[in-house]
């Protein structure tokens, strides 16, 4: 029978979010995106970021966009 690890190294940082994107890799990640040929884990490994920086600029953007321009 397996052991259970309650302690697994590469899940402990899961829950934390991803610190802030540079500008840079934010328009990257929305031109990305906006192509329709990649997926948020595609952006993340391609702009070297967590991909739940990706997903939360993405919904940023989303919003922004919704607004419109003021």
């Amino acid at each position: 029978m397996r052991e259970l690890q309650l302690t697994d190294e590469k899940k402990s940082g899961s829950s934390a979010m991803a610190g802030p994107m540079e500008a840079t890799q934010a328009l990257a990640c929305i031109i990305l995106w906006n192509s329709g040929h990649f997926d948020t884990l595609d952006i993340s490994n391609l702009i070297h970021v967590r991909e739940d920086a990706v997903y939360r600029t993405l919904h940023a953007a989303r919003a922004v966009q919704k607004e419109g321009v003021q």
